[in-house]
């Protein structure tokens, strides 16, 4: 007679917090690893020989239709501690801080703006976006000039850091009954040794929720 082979429930789905603290994130990563597979079921019986066979066939046919994967690139900076990314595809370049000169009546994250090539740039400081204090501008500050639904505009970084490839299936997207107001611009999460790359909508980032305003006011 065979074995009935006892099937483990399924893992219930990492939690993502809303703040968007990269060290929260992995905290609850960690809790909520994914289990390994489940070891293939024994072949019993005389007919074993033929099923090996079948097996074989199977994983063969599925590992030639699968297509390799194709790395995305990202360009990776620094605010407030953590490390973020935006598609290489919207980013145009990364600047040196110059002169922002401010405006009044603004939008709460909005520094203010910059000439680039004599032309006007918003500049929008990415700490205050995310809910973070505003910090000075230092030696190490960058404004990535990004695009966004037809319009060019800067965002106000603590620091670049580097262009990197990353894999589709390293990308570990967050929960959608954990998303928030606050977290709704994080596309994916992607753990890379023993750090944490959040990676960001750029257009979700742009949104401004009235909160901000009223809490900047």
């Amino acid at each position: 007679m065979a074995r009935r082979r006892r099937e483990s429930p399924p893992a219930p789905a990492p939690r993502l917090p809303s703040s968007g603290l990269a060290e929260e994130i992995l905290a609850s990563l960690a809790a909520g690893a994914i289990p390994e597979a489940p070891p293939e079921e024994p072949l019993e019986g005389p007919g074993r020989i033929l099923a090996l066979v079948d097996r074989l066939t199977r994983r063969a046919a599925t590992e030639a239709v699968a297509a390799p994967e194709k790395p995305e690139t990202w360009v990776t900076f620094e605010v407030a501690g953590e490390i973020y990314g935006l598609p290489v595809l919207c980013v145009e370049e990364v600047l040196r801080v110059t002169t922002i000169t401010r405006l009044p009546y603004a939008p709460a994250p909005v520094r203010g703006i910059t000439q680039l090539r004599g032309r006007v740039l918003p500049v929008v400081d990415l700490r205050a976006r995310l809910g973070q204090p505003e910090a000075a501008i230092g030696p190490r500050s960058r404004i990535v000039v990004v695009t966004s639904r037809g319009r060019t505009l800067g965002l106000l970084v603590d620091a670049a850091q580097e262009v990197v490839k990353l894999l589709p299936s390293t990308q570990e997207a967050p929960p959608a009954e954990v998303m928030s107001e606050r977290s709704g611009f994080i596309i994916a999460v992607c753990r890379r040794e023993r750090s944490l790359i959040i990676l960001l909508d750029v257009d979700e980032v742009l949104l401004v929720p009235d909160r901000l305003d009223a809490e900047a006011g």
